[in-house]
């Protein structure tokens, strides 16, 4: 294309090919259009001149150089002149006037008697001027009709019908001409228009497309991270020319800036009761404003922001977020925005629920590892208390709970106890839960997990004074194990906020499953204990626990010094004739008598003292802290509550049976327990001897 808007002619496109047409001077010549015609007409003149005749030919020829001249110097000083619009206008107008000018002076002098052939070059002039625009085809297609006219004004009687005619042609010609290119100029320049504003439509459109893509590789890449949502913001603004970029995340009651491009002040927040995003947080829908001077929800964050388009970030029918650009009153933002915009939600959005879902699986198994560390945790023994603090402490961390809790079945009264607690909740432990009481005892009843996200522990029977009103978010799960609940397990965040979440809610039941085990095994482990250290018939310890417990208390004595031992006693007891009720009334009447004295050794001796079956019918008693007579004391009250006692025998009698005991105690210098054991069985032998039914002290 030319300077003008015309094609570009083709010997000039074969010259801009050739090395020498890199001259600056020649470029601009062969660029204008106003010396192209110069010698167009030139030529045709000199060649209409040559055929014809012209008798002036060095006239003509020196008119012609001057023509070319003039042309040619206006083409390459006119840019240095750097002349305004309407100076442009003006030279254009003057340049055709030169170009008329050489076109009449040639033809007066190229004719033929009234013949000018010459005459016709004033056509390609008006063309010309018609496509360079309407005034210039007006001034210049009025002074060639004026000059096609003249010679009519002169002509002769004879030669006016001929002169009329053909200057009514050659003006008609030249006003058709200038009405049809002016129309084709017009015509072509809004078709080339219109193709321009295509292709800047559709090279936008690519830049926003590319710009999408752009957006969803980095977010595949890294994910929505801060500094992703940073790049994303200053691509939106750099790329797509957008003024202002914000993202805001969050939830569809609240959301807050995660990056924003183009502000100098920002608003921090939005809830869902003002401005656009506020809106868009009720309707979950795209807004676009054209104009939020006429729209009473905007609010402002610059004061230059003409337009505005909003978009969800939506997560299946959860609102995460909100993307938001506003443009000044220079760069009006339409429906294609829209469009664009709401490609970069979808993606971004999908993101979102792409890291999301990571997040979510990403704990989900960081959980469960978890469980298999709690697994070992709490398998790693079976002494009660320690099974029970690495419960509470393990779940603590676990689910990053503010209070765990462990409530455990009392098999003794079958009640159920607070036994541990880890947290901020401490005065829970040691009380008693009824079940439907509270979360653990709603647990119990119901024998299911307990979802309770704004739990009131002020409402609880026995809640402990002082405790705080303040609802907290709670979950409950019953241990069972053979159909047999054996306790609860309560767990307590105090931010309602931080409720539990769906994997850890899917986590507890087999977190449960694992303390139910732990527990019972802690039961059973308690009940082989219980067996292996009591003795099976009256209950008492065993032989094997009485010799451990008295290698326990030498050690213990032996690493004192004399003044620090406390004084300790034994007693032996025995029953009398025990051999004679076995012959007499057979071995379950024995074992009754058995039986019945033990119960009567538990009655009367201290938790502290170790009570046990020292073989066959005799007992021994380990009192820490007594002394001989204060040993006597205690076992003549057992000899007398014992002989007050009566067994039920064969056929509705009753069998009385009486004990004897000897006593002794351990000198302050004496480390060992055989000898003392021994002189208590010196007093025991006494008092059989003397009758027994009696104690002695040895």
């Amino acid at each position: 294309m030319t300077s003008l808007g015309l094609p570009m002619t083709a010997a000039a496109a074969r010259a801009r090919r050739h090395p020498w047409t890199r001259n600056r001077t020649i470029r601009r010549l062969l660029a204008d259009p106003h010396t192209l015609l110069a010698v167009g007409v030139v030529g045709t003149s000199l060649v209409v001149a040559a055929i014809g005749g012209a008798g002036d030919a060095i006239r003509l020829l020196g008119i012609s150089i001057e023509f070319l001249a003039a042309q040619a110097i206006a083409a390459i000083a006119g840019p240095h002149l750097r002349p305004t619009a309407l100076q442009r206008v003006m030279i254009g107008v003057a340049r055709f006037a030169l170009a008329i000018l050489y076109v009449t002076v040639v033809t007066s002098l190229v004719r033929t008697g009234e013949f000018r052939p010459t005459a016709a070059l004033y056509i390609p002039i008006v063309a010309l001027a018609a496509a360079q625009g309407t005034r210039q085809a007006l001034l210049v297609g009025a002074a060639a009709i004026i000059l096609y006219l003249l010679p009519v004004l002169s002509a002769t009687a004879a030669n006016l019908a001929i002169d009329a005619q053909r200057a009514v042609a050659l003006g008609g010609t030249a006003i058709l001409l200038s009405i049809g290119t002016r129309r084709s100029i017009s015509a072509l320049t809004i078709t080339v228009r219109r193709l321009g504003m295509a292709l800047a439509r559709d090279r936008r459109r690519s830049r926003q497309v590319a710009a999408v893509e752009s957006v969803g590789r980095l977010l595949a890449t890294t994910g929505p991270t801060s500094d992703a949502l940073e790049r994303i913001v200053a691509l939106l603004r750099d790329d797509l020319g957008y003024d202002f970029v914000s993202i805001y995340l969050g939830t569809a009651s609240r959301v807050r800036i995660s990056a924003q491009a183009g502000y100098e002040t920002v608003i921090d927040e939005f809830d869902s009761s003002s401005g656009v995003i506020g809106r868009v947080l009720r309707t979950r829908a795209i807004a676009f404003v054209p104009d939020v001077a006429a729209d009473r929800d905007y609010l402002s964050a610059s004061g230059v922001v003409r337009s505005e388009v909003c978009a969800p970030l939506l997560v299946g029918d959860d609102l995460v977020g909100i993307i938001n650009v506003e443009a000044r009153a220079s760069a009006d933002l339409d429906a294609s925005d829209v469009g664009t915009i709401r490609l970069v939600a979808e993606r971004m959005a999908s993101a979102l629920a792409l890291a999301g879902e990571r997040e979510r699986l990403a704990a989900r198994a960081e959980l469960f590892r978890g469980l298999t560390s709690f697994a070992t945790a709490v398998n790693a023994t079976l002494e009660p208390d320690r099974v029970h603090q690495a419960i509470v402490a393990g779940l603590s961390d676990l689910f990053a709970a503010d209070s765990v809790g462990l409530t455990i079945l009392d098999r003794a009264t079958g009640t159920y106890v607070v036994r541990t607690v880890a947290g901020r909740d401490r005065m829970y432990q040691g009380i008693t839960i009824a079940p439907g009481t509270g979360l653990a005892g709603r647990a119990i009843r119901d024998r299911a997990l307990v979802v309770d996200g704004s739990y009131d522990p002020t409402g609880h029977p026995a809640a402990i004074a002082g405790v705080p009103a303040v609802p907290m978010a709670g979950v409950a799960v019953p241990l069972l194990r053979d159909d047999v609940v054996v306790g609860a397990l309560s767990l307590i965040r105090h931010d309602v906020d931080r409720a539990f979440e769906p994997a850890e809610l899917e986590a507890l039941p087999i977190v449960a499953g694992l303390v139910a085990l732990a527990v019972t095994n802690t039961f059973l482990h308690a009940e082989v204990t219980e067996l292996s250290v009591r003795d099976a018939l009256t209950g008492l310890f065993n032989r094997r626990h009485l010799d451990a417990t008295i290698a326990r208390l030498e050690t213990v004595r032996a690493r004192r010094t004399v003044e620090r031992r406390e004084p300790t006693a034994v007693a032996i007891f025995d029953l009398d004739h025990f051999g004679a009720i076995n012959k007499q009334y057979g071995h379950q009447i024995g074992d009754a008598v058995l039986r019945a004295f033990a119960d009567v050794l538990r009655m009367r001796f201290r938790d502290s003292d170790v009570v046990a079956r020292y073989g066959g019918e005799e007992f021994m008693a380990i009192l820490e802290g007594a002394t001989a007579e204060q040993a006597a004391v205690a076992a003549e009250d057992i000899r007398t509550i014992f002989a007050g006692i009566r067994v039920a025998g064969p056929n509705g009698s009753s069998i009385a049976a009486t004990v004897s005991a000897g006593c002794a105690a351990l000198a302050a210098d004496e480390e060992r327990f055989d000898n003392t054991v021994a002189r208590a069985d010196v007093g025991l032998v006494l008092a059989k001897r003397s009758g027994r039914n009696r104690v002695v002290s040895a």
